[in-house]
């Protein structure tokens, strides 16, 4: 059952969006049938104990509601021990931090090494950090014949994916406890509004009754943008084709040489800067192949679409890039572009992300309404 690491409410028969007095009932039905005292089956004691585990947890609002946000990031078999439980931070200590699955390939002529670590960064050690792992990889991981192919493998997904969605948002899930654990609030509070951004309908929901219940008003975590983070591994390849342009009588590769070879293939050829004038600043960059842009105009809502049914947001217009993100059915989002097959289609959605998903999911015409401040439309 989703939300329900555990089996606690499966224990009492309940789901979670039962209220107080259900559980109470179900918990007095079931002790009451269950109690040792009483009934003489080998599992009584078992499962009347499992039974009071479980009621313990869901009768207190803050303990459930605790339960609640850890079973939507943990399974049974890695839920956290409470007691034990440290919030993620990157060397400094920054709140505000994403988890970064980086790739390493060394090469050791006679044996190479792949490795992938999951990295928690700030926004300020995140450049520097992609940028150390660029160039380790450009400069060690050739060395064996067989590690040629696993490097550009790496070095591409270490450049296309800015950051993991899932891993961030279980990161910041699992920060919102352990946060309010140390008896920090506000940055719990600000945990919870960051991971709004990567939640869907259903999980908003017990952000939302969390961020309520704290009482505490926090600034909105400072926005991350994919430019800097790809632009730092950049920075590794250029100086190694500038040597080499040097070292070959100045030849010097152009710009729409470069882009093609880094490009995964022919159809992804570029990347392209889009600006919705949300918030007056570019949002995100995504990759794009030969795809047609539409001009972004808040007010026209000749462009504005919505799914048809639950929808996985690409970060380029193939099934083969990684996930931006998940949406629910009847989400309005913007046209912005598509694909010259038409089998494609760009996508602004409300916090001013771009991605991809199939032309034949959209709708055309508003669908759930659109949430105050959106980069989708403006009134």
């Amino acid at each position: 059952m989703k939300y329900d690491a555990l089996g606690y409410y499966q224990l009492l028969g309940l789901s979670p969006q039962s209220g107080d007095e259900q559980i109470k009932q179900a918990y007095r039905d079931l002790a009451k049938f269950w109690h040792p005292d009483h009934n003489k089956d080998e599992t009584a004691l078992e499962k009347f104990q499992k039974l009071s585990a479980a009621y313990d947890i869901l009768k207190e609002p803050a303990a459930r509601l605790r339960y609640d946000l850890l079973s939507m990031v943990y399974g049974a078999a890695d839920y956290p021990e409470y007691e034990n439980m440290a919030p993620f931070v990157d060397i400094e200590g920054d709140a505000n931090v994403r988890a970064f699955m980086l790739h390493h390939v060394r090469g050791k002529f006679f044996k190479y090494t792949y490795i992938k670590e999951l990295k928690i960064l700030s926004r300020t050690n995140a450049p520097k950090v992609l940028g150390q792992t660029a160039l380790a990889d450009w400069l060690l991981g050739w060395w064996h014949p067989a590690a040629v192919i696993k490097n550009i493998q790496a070095l591409r997904r270490n450049y296309k994916n800015a950051f993991s969605v899932s891993e961030t948002f279980r990161v910041l899930v699992h920060n919102i406890v352990a946060y309010q654990k140390q008896g920090n609030v506000a940055l719990a509070v600000g945990s919870a509004v960051a991971a709004l951004e990567f939640a869907d309908e259903g999980e908003k929901i017990y952000l939302e009754r969390f961020i309520a219940s704290a009482g505490v008003r926090v600034a909105r975590p400072q926005l991350w943008h994919a430019a800097p983070l790809k632009l730092a591994q950049l920075i590794a390849p250029a100086i190694i084709l500038l040597l080499a342009g040097l070292g070959f009588g100045g030849n010097l590769l152009l710009d729409r040489q470069l882009a093609n070879w880094w490009g995964s293939s022919k159809e992804i050829s570029y990347y392209q800067e889009v600006n919705t004038g949300y918030r007056s600043q570019t949002v995100d960059d995504v990759v794009v192949g030969k795809i047609h842009s539409i001009p972004v105009n808040k007010s026209d809502r000749s462009r504005l679409y919505h799914l048809q049914r639950e929808a996985v947001v690409m970060y380029g217009p193939s099934d083969e890039f990684d996930v931006l993100k998940k949406l629910p059915a009847d989400t309005t989002v913007r046209l912005t572009g598509y694909s010259p097959d038409n089998v494609w289609a760009r996508i602004l959605i409300d916090n001013g992300e771009m991605g991809f998903v199939r032309m034949n999911i959209l709708i055309k015409g508003i669908g759930r309404e659109v949430p105050f401040g959106s980069a989708v439309y403006e009134k």
